[in-house]
């Protein structure tokens, strides 16, 4: 009885000689004509170490193509592979192999299947971890590194964000952080048992602590641990919003819009939200989860970006994540690689680095359970006309960036380094709600924002800002006052019901981009 369904291999072979079906993350030719080549063998670590894949034995590239040139001995070669791979490897690879025929040539089709956590890394016994064994880039296998071993190895005993933290205690966890995560939990399920469960109970139901009730592992410490705690523990954990007035980095850097987000991850997922609203002053309803409602397919996105940013983040990586706001463009930089291939990004179904963290994450409507939330956006997105995503999934360097492009006029080639109008506009808004953090007059702000405009400034700059509620008089029943000062407000907008939404203050504890 065959191992592959006659369908499946039709589609293959047709694909094979259309010249469609290329060699990638999980397709490989090799020739081995008359014997297995060495290489076979790290095909298999790096398949069975990432996603798995098919490895088509017998072919040899002619031009721009993969050709059948056969086996000489295919029953032979079958035999050695199977009797020499149970006994290659430190774990046996789960695979399945065959005898096929392509344009009447002999040929073998090896499936590779993804090792078991608990087996990984999978590797050739004789060369040891470093040596023997491999990961997938591309259409290359290349070798482990020191990282990746110590990461295998860590999620053997679990996942790596439910590695214990020594030296940690139950005391070491914010109290207002656990009351705003029950005020967010109660609102997606108002009876959800474990809002009935005291601190301790209830960092023991999502996994957060262990067994001794004190020690905190990693996603507890992230997800409700004391500002000062997290950065004990984790001292490159921080999320940089940088603003560049460019389209290169390392250029033109505005240190006055550029911050360091310090904190736990629910306190860094509202606040780096806040910063890109302000950013690009988009209007909004907010519901009782903090969440806005009737939001375009671009606010939408940057959420979702922001999310997985903090939820799929490698926390013992050496660089902090990054925002970075250029001109045409805001790159969400993710120390951590795409665990899901982007290529599929588009189909349900997530692969999580920290399943601790989004269990949270996912309780209080910040993700979505199944793993469509990048789906979702990428549909709204086209469905309202705005730039798809784009992505860079550096698999040997252990980062990902996601790209959304603005949803405005964008820069020409002429003039790339330069501020396009709206995007001057946008950094305008930004710069005078942090100038306005304290009270300032009119001649202040105009001063501050170098425009010499004031009728100009009134107009384009504070009516608006006033107008959505980002920026509040200080003395609202004599607007002409010469005392007048402005102050950042509480943007808020009333719903169908005409009731009142009201955004939450940004996180104070930002510091300056150094």
């Amino acid at each position: 009885m065959s191992a592959f369904k006659d369908t499946e291999i039709e589609e293959l072979l047709k694909a094979v000689k259309e010249g469609t079906c290329r060699e990638g993350s999980n397709i490989e030719y090799k020739l081995c004509k008359s014997e297995l080549s060495k290489d076979l063998w790290e095909t298999i670590s790096a398949f069975s170490n990432e996603s798995g894949g098919l490895i088509l034995l017998g072919y040899e590239k002619i031009s721009d193509k993969y050709v059948p040139v056969g086996i000489e001995n295919p029953s032979k070669t079958l035999d050695d592979f199977t009797s020499l791979v149970g006994q290659k490897f430190n774990y046996p690879p789960i695979i399945k192999a065959e005898i096929l025929e392509d344009q009447h040539k002999p040929i073998i089709i090896i499936d590779v299947k993804e090792a078991q956590r608990h087996q990984k890394p999978i590797y050739m016994k004789d060369a040891g971890p470093i040596k023997g064994g491999f990961k997938r880039l591309g259409a290359a296998d290349i070798r482990l590194t020191d990282s990746d071993i110590a990461r295998y190895y860590q999620e053997r005993s679990g996942s790596i964000d439910a590695q214990l933290i020594p030296d940690t205690k139950l005391e070491d966890i914010d109290k207002k952080t656990i009351e705003s995560f029950r005020n967010l939990r109660k609102l997606i399920k108002t009876d959800a048992p474990e809002l009935l469960f005291n601190d301790s109970e209830l960092l023991k139901a999502y996994d957060l602590l262990a067994s001794d009730g004190n020690t905190i592992n990693v996603a507890g410490l992230l997800l409700f641990g004391q500002e000062r705690e997290v950065k004990k523990h984790f001292p490159a954990m921080r999320l940089d919003i940088i603003r560049i007035k460019g389209t290169e980095w390392g250029k033109d850097r505005d240190p006055f819009l550029s911050r360091d987000l310090r904190g736990n991850l629910l306190s860094l997922w509202s606040s780096a939200l806040d910063i890109l609203d302000r950013f690009f002053l988009i209007p909004f309803k907010l519901d009782e989860r903090m969440m806005r409602n009737e939001e375009t397919a671009h606010r939408k996105a940057l959420r979702e970006a922001v999310t997985n940013l903090l939820m799929h983040q490698n926390y013992f990586h050496y660089s902090p994540a990054q925002v970075r706001v250029y001109n045409d463009r805001v790159e969400f930089y993710n120390p951590g690689y795409s665990l899901k291939d982007p290529a599929q990004f588009d189909s349900p179904g997530s692969k999580l680095r920290n399943p601790l963290i989004a269990a949270v994450f996912y309780d209080i409507g910040w993700a979505e359970a199944k793993g469509t939330g990048i789906k979702t956006t990428i549909e709204r997105l086209q469905v309202e006309g705005y730039p798809l995503p784009e992505y860079a999934n550096d698999i040997k360097g252990d980062t990902f960036t996601l790209i959304l492009r603005h949803p405005i006029e964008q820069v020409t080639p002429q003039v790339t380094p330069q501020v396009t109008p709206q995007v001057e506009m946008l950094d305008r808004f930004a710069l005078t709600l942090n100038f306005c953090e304290t009270p300032r007059d009119l001649k202040e702000i105009i001063s501050f924002l170098k425009m010499r405009d004031r009728k100009h400034f009134i107009e384009k700059v504070l009516n608006p800002l006033l107008e959505k509620g980002y920026l509040k008089r200080t003395i609202p029943d004599k607007p002409r006052s010469r005392f007048q000062k402005y102050v950042v407000g509480e943007p808020q907008e009333s719903n169908s019901n005409g009731a009142k939404h009201v955004t939450k203050a940004p996180n104070r504890s930002i510091t300056e981009h150094s």
